[in-house]
């Protein structure tokens, strides 16, 4: 299982499992698919600002780092980070998340946003310090809502504007505004998006998303009334679906996929 660290460390000289970012890609063993395990010493000419230590998984360190650019001459490759998922156990996925997050922290807030001085890093846990004005930083955290809508015995699901050609509903989501409860932020998205009101909003469960730096919050919620009316600036479409009648649907890891299945399995009870 994956254990993240509170503090950072220094990486040790005993091979390690490194996880390299670049963008939305992971740095891979061509083969075997996985994250490389090798000794941290190896892989610092490949980072841009420093290899940092945030937890163990089956008990063996885990490094993390953003990749230089382009990849030098290593023996690895680039995997697309959404690939990476859907072949990963969630111990290795929870572990992506975490590195991703520590790995953002470090290469993004080098200087101080405050007053521009060059940050160090905190010693009792994972953030940076500016010495001159104090500000502290951590890692950035999105919160986002997702939410299963159901009318009776069906389910609200929609067609993202991020994937046009593909064929693949979903839940609704979207971020939390500032000053706003998770549960006033459901009712928003829901609305915006579609037009529709719902009532009985409740929390189910959460999901580290690093896609790049969200915590999916997931929530069921109850039709109270309206008509579909797309916003086509975030949806192509939105439609009520039946559970024995979906259409192509996210992967049982997502969340998104999860509040869909379990409405399933409520629906055949």
């Amino acid at each position: 299982m994956f254990i993240p660290s509170p503090s950072p460390a220094s990486p040790e000289e005993a091979a390690a499992w490194i996880f390299l970012f670049d963008g939305t890609a992971l740095v891979v063993d061509p083969e075997t698919g996985q994250v490389p395990f090798f000794e941290p010493n190896r892989a610092k000419p490949l980072v841009r600002t420093g290899l940092h230590v945030f937890g163990t998984l089956h008990g063996i360190p885990c490094c993390c780092g953003i990749l230089v650019e382009p990849l030098p001459e290593s023996g690895l490759s680039i995997l697309d980070l959404r690939t990476f998922y859907q072949g990963a156990g969630e111990d290795f996925r929870l572990a992506v998340a975490c590195g991703r997050f520590i790995a953002d922290l470090h290469t993004n807030n080098h200087f101080c946003g405050r007053c521009g001085t060059l940050t160090r890093i905190m010693e009792e846990n994972h953030g940076r310090i500016c010495p001159a004005c104090g500000l502290h930083t951590y890692p950035r955290i999105s919160p986002a809502v997702i939410m299963g809508v159901t009318r009776g015995d069906e389910i609200l699901l929609a067609r993202g504007m991020r994937f046009p050609k593909r064929k693949l509903f979903s839940v609704l989501a979207g971020f939390l505004s500032p000053g706003e409860t998770l549960e006033e932020c459901v009712a928003r998205e829901v609305y915006e998006e579609t037009r529709i009101r719902v009532k009985n909003v409740r929390y189910v469960k959460s999901q580290p998303w690093p896609f790049p730096d969200s915590l999916m919050i997931g929530f069921t919620a109850e039709y109270k009334s309206g008509e579909i009316e797309i916003d086509p600036k975030e949806i192509i479409e939105a439609e009520w679906f039946k559970a024995n009648s979906l259409p192509l649907i996210p992967d049982a890891y997502t969340l998104s996929g999860q509040l869909i299945r379990e409405f399933v399995l409520r629906s055949n009870k």
